[in-house]
């Protein structure tokens, strides 16, 4: 008998201590679950969550401050004191060799003279004869008219033109009695358009007749944007005619004189015909010879003053450095260029 109290007395404490146990964890004897346990469980998560939420949180923080530093450090108008303001002759010298790898339609000592205004009128059609005349001659002189490639472009009955497209659907209106060039578009078209089409036709006129020296380009160019595509793509020794005194302060007809590239058409003197020799000029530019730095000339001007053909931002940047202005500031195009030697003349 006793030995029967002590074995229930001892299955009863072995009870007691499970169940004690089972309670401390939150689980009673019979299998249940109680909120003890569902609460530390949560705590348990919890902590396990923030440390995950903090880690992201950090990460993504390093991340987002990399790329702002990243874009800070390209972006010129917050950091415009790491970066230089003005070129130096021969820092100029190397930025312009870098940018002007390619070649120009016209380098083999050709010749352009731009018209910008021919006002569309029969009665300056004896003027633009006589300029041709004064040039060469029709047969040794390229005539290139604006307003006659864009109306092809515009009036190709296929629709296959090259700009056709481009064109047709910006135009906004046709004033045919525009001094210069009379097509109005709906939206800014990309400086360089124009020259683009005007650049095709010449290499056109040069494929059926590669001797020729001299091009007159009529109603070109239509802004200050255009000039520069020009000088800087096709040709550099441009000299602009004027018809008439009427326009004589536009901003074109002032860009060109700001560097002296301006004649009337009635003190061109008659020039025997130009005629260029088109194997002379290679088909590709030869690989610049590997050379010492040290051992480099650096020149970005002469030291004598440019020649009347000079390009227009070679003169202004030569004019500039006799008033002891920088040749270029740091952002500015030719055109800003230009624009600033016109202030200081003032």
């Amino acid at each position: 008998m006793r030995l029967m109290v002590f074995s229930v007395f001892r299955q009863s404490s072995h009870s007691r201590v499970i169940g004690v146990r089972s309670l401390e964890n939150g689980i009673s004897s019979n299998g249940k679950r109680y909120a003890s346990s569902w609460r530390n469980e949560r705590k348990t998560d919890d902590k396990i969550e923030f440390k995950w939420f903090l880690l992201v949180g950090v990460f993504g923080t390093m991340v987002y401050v990399t790329v702002m530093q990243r874009i800070q450090e390209q972006d010129h108008s917050r950091n415009i004191e790491k970066y230089k303001k003005t070129f130096t002759e021969e820092e100029w010298t190397k930025y312009i060799n870098e940018i002007q790898k390619k070649r120009l339609t016209l380098e083999a000592k050709e010749e352009c003279y731009l018209i910008p205004y021919t006002f569309n009128s029969q009665s300056y059609a004896k003027a633009i004869s006589s300029t041709v005349d004064n040039l060469g001659g029709a047969g040794n002189v390229g005539v290139v008219d604006l307003n006659s490639l864009v109306s092809a472009q515009l009036n190709d009955p296929l629709g296959k033109a090259k700009y056709h497209i481009l064109l047709a659907q910006s135009l906004e209106a046709e004033d045919a009695n525009a001094p210069g060039f009379k097509y109005s578009f709906t939206y800014k078209l990309k400086p360089g358009i124009f020259t683009q089409i005007v650049n095709d036709e010449i290499l056109r006129l040069k494929s059926e007749n590669p001797s020729l020296g001299r091009f007159l380009i009529l109603n070109y160019p239509p802004n200050i944007k255009e000039a520069v595509k020009f000088e800087q793509n096709v040709c550099n020794k441009d000299t602009l005619l004027v018809l008439d005194n009427k326009l004589a302060d536009s901003d074109i007809v002032q860009y060109f004189e700001t560097v002296d590239k301006v004649i009337n058409y009635k003190d061109l003197t008659r020039k025997s015909p130009l005629i260029v020799d088109a194997k002379a000029v290679p088909s590709i530019n030869p690989e610049p010879k590997s050379v010492v730095e040290s051992s480099i000339v650096l020149k970005v001007l002469p030291d004598e003053e440019p020649t009347a053909d000079a390009p227009a931002i070679t003169k202004a940047q030569y004019k500039l450095r006799e008033l002891q202005q920088p040749i270029r500031e740091y952002g500015e195009s030719d055109v800003d260029v230009i624009n600033r030697l016109k202030k200081l003349q003032k």
